[in-house]
């Protein structure tokens, strides 16, 4: 059986790295570990689930991106909007967890 099809218009760049977020619509904080990223959006893992078409505020540990030897780290945004494109759960050993794709949102300085 294949694989999901990427639907990226642009070059992915390997990066874990924590970050935290927060709906426009809620005063709640949410933590993440981004998974990869590439110009026009990312892809992280998060313990909660969120709906399609939701607008979240993002914002990367610049400090724990830095110390990353992985150059790719470094070109990931490290703050922003962006609207969640997809979420999917993910069942794991130890707790329940969700992959959620977003979409940067423009303009960006």
């Amino acid at each position: 059986m294949a694989g999901p099809v990427d639907q990226r218009r642009k070059q992915r760049f390997i990066c874990e790295s924590p970050f935290v977020f927060s709906s426009l619509n809620d005063r709640k904080v949410y933590s993440a570990r981004s998974v990869n990223h590439c110009d026009s959006g990312l892809c992280f893992v998060t313990q909660a689930p969120f709906e399609t078409g939701m607008t979240i505020f993002f914002r990367a540990d610049s400090h724990t991106q830095k110390r990353l030897a992985m150059e790719s780290c470094r070109t990931m945004r490290g703050a922003g909007l962006a609207q969640i494109r997809w979420c999917r759960r993910l069942i794991g050993p130890k707790r329940v967890r969700f992959r959620v794709g977003a979409e940067y949102m423009e303009p960006y300085p």
